[in-house]
């Protein structure tokens, strides 16, 4: 699910995904995913207090990767994961923003390459799937 949807095809301005509301991420844990192109995102909000928790990420595709009890800080709901560096993730450059109103994370992708991508609410995967 990416910001550019027919009109960016045909040359028309590019809406971003909507992102309205306060609060903060539902109490855990939670569950978040969608996809782009040959690319799938999932994030696993394990706990949080409201301004911080400890998530688990994982790309699927050609650049995967994979973070298991990463810590986070929530300024706003924009998301800041504190220790990915041993997660796989170098190959990207991303913010995370939590939407209230949607129940949904915006992924803004900057590298490999620069898109937005919404991952809508799920249930969370039964322990060890």
């Amino acid at each position: 699910l990416a910001a550019a949807g027919p009109a960016g095809v045909r040359g028309g301005i590019i809406e971003g995904p909507a992102c309205t509301g306060t609060g903060n991420i539902p109490a855990g844990p939670v569950c978040y995913g969608g996809s782009i192109l040959t690319e799938t995102f999932s994030v696993h909000v394990i706990s949080h207090d409201g301004d911080v928790g400890i998530v688990d990420m994982k790309a699927v595709g050609p650049q995967s990767a994979e973070c298991e009890g990463a810590q986070f800080q929530n300024d706003n709901n924009v998301i800041s994961i504190e220790n990915d560096h041993g997660c796989g993730l170098t190959n990207y450059e991303y913010s995370v923003e939590y939407c209230p109103d949607q129940d949904h994370l915006i992924i803004n992708l900057v590298k490999p390459y620069s898109v937005r991508v919404v991952l809508d609410s799920q249930t969370c995967p039964a322990a060890g799937e």
